[in-house]
């Protein structure tokens, strides 16, 4: 997985490109523990270029949901679409995230 991080106009934006699964896990935990040094009132996961997230991936955009929340910044999902989007249906998390 390709991650770029973007930082402008106090709106952080994490663009992810791959699959979001078990494979990229040290790799997500890695950005989580980043994401505790950067200050910005919005945070971006832009999943357009996502095509698939498996358990683990999910789990990991609920850390990184949570550790956003705890340092007072709002979360969004952004482009997700096809099976990304269900999966976030089907697991109700469409409840549990701003998805744009």
């Amino acid at each position: 997985m390709n991650i770029a991080i973007q930082h402008q106009n106090d709106i952080l934006t994490v663009t992810l490109d791959g699959g979001l699964d078990y494979t990229v896990s040290a790799q997500m935990e890695n950005l989580i523990t980043d994401l505790n040094n950067i200050k910005a009132a919005k945070v971006v996961f832009d999943l357009a270029k996502v095509p698939r997230v498996d358990s683990v991936g999910l789990g990991m955009l609920h850390l990184a949901k949570d550790t956003v929340l705890e340092a007072g910044t709002r979360l969004v999902l952004r482009g997700a679409s096809g099976s990304v989007l269900r999966l976030f249906e089907l697991t109700d998390s469409a409840r549990s995230f701003d998805i744009e």
